[in-house]
C-alpha cells in the first residue's frame, strides 16, 4: 500500500470519528455565550470616564440675587463631552473588566419572560437541567481589544473592590447566567449584570435568537438599577 493510500485512509477515518462525535448541551450552551460575549459586553458595558462632572460651587458668601440668572450651557456641555470621547477613543490604556468566575443561576421569571417575549413563535421550553453553574473560561471569551478580562476572585471582595488601588484601570464588574433554551435551540435568554461603582450598575434579562446561523441579541430588558 502507498503511502499517499494510507494518509488518505488515516483522514477518513479521523473525519469519520470527529462527525461521529456529538456536541453535549453544555458545549453548545459554551460556545453560544463565547458567539455573543462581544455584543454583549459592548451592550452592557458604560465607561464612567465619560460621566459628566458637576459644576464646581459658587466662591465663599455668595448669594443668589435671582434664580432665572442661573445658565445651562447644553451646547457646551455636549462639545465637551464629544471632545472626551474622541480622546477616549485614542486612549490605548486597557479597560479591565472583571468577571464572576462562574455562572449564575437562572429563575423562574427568566423562563416565563422567554415564553412571552417570543410567544410569536409559540416556543417550549427545553428541558435540560441547567442548575448547576459551570466556571467561565476568560481565555474562550471574544472581546474588543480595548478591554482586558480578570476574574472577580482576583479582587476585593464587596464594594471594597472600587476602593483599591490598582495598576490598571478597573471599569466594571459583570457576569451571567446559563442560558434557558427553547426546544428548537434557537431562542433563548439569560440574566446578565454590569456594575461600575458603588451605586452605579444595573441587570436585566438578555434576549438571544438565532438568525441565519448566527446568534444575535434582540433585546436586553433591565429589571433592575442601583
Amino acid at each position: 500500500m502507498t503511502t499517499n493510500k494510507i494518509l488518505v485512509i488515516i483522514t477518513m477515518f479521523l473525519l469519520f470519528i470527529s462527525c461521529g462525535k456529538k456536541q453535549t448541551s453544555l458545549e453548545f450552551e459554551k460556545s453560544v455565550v463565547n458567539e455573543i460575549f462581544p455584543a454583549l459586553l459592548d451592550s452592557v458595558f458604560y465607561d464612567t470616564r465619560l460621566t459628566q462632572q458637576p459644576p464646581p460651587p459658587p466662591p465663599p458668601n455668595f448669594e443668589w440675587t435671582d434664580s432665572t440668572e442661573i445658565k445651562w450651557d447644553e451646547t457646551k456641555i455636549i462639545a465637551d463631552l464629544e471632545r472626551r470621547k474622541a480622546e477616549l477613543q485614542k486612549d490605548t490604556t486597557k479597560l479591565v473588566v472583571a468577571i464572576v468566575d462562574s455562572t449564575y443561576q437562572i429563575n423562574e421569571k427568566a423562563k416565563k419572560e422567554l415564553i412571552n417575549f417570543y410567544k410569536d413563535f409559540k416556543i417550549k421550553l427545553d428541558t435540560t437541567n441547567i442548575e448547576k453553574p459551570y466556571k467561565i473560561n476568560l481565555a474562550d471569551l471574544k472581546h474588543d481589544d480595548k478591554f482586558k478580562l480578570k476574574y472577580r476572585s482576583e479582587l476585593p471582595a464587596t464594594s471594597k473592590v472600587w476602593k483599591g488601588e490598582y495598576n490598571f484601570y478597573l471599569s466594571g464588574i459583570t457576569g451571567f447566567s446559563r442560558i434557558q433554551f427553547d426546544q428548537t435551540k434557537n431562542y433563548g435568554v439569560m440574566i446578565s449584570a454590569f456594575g461600575c461603582g458603588r451605586l452605579c450598575g444595573f441587570s436585566g434579562l438578555v434576549f438571544i435568537r438565532k438568525v441565519k446561523g448566527k446568534w444575535l441579541i434582540d433585546k436586553i430588558k433591565i429589571t433592575a438599577v442601583s
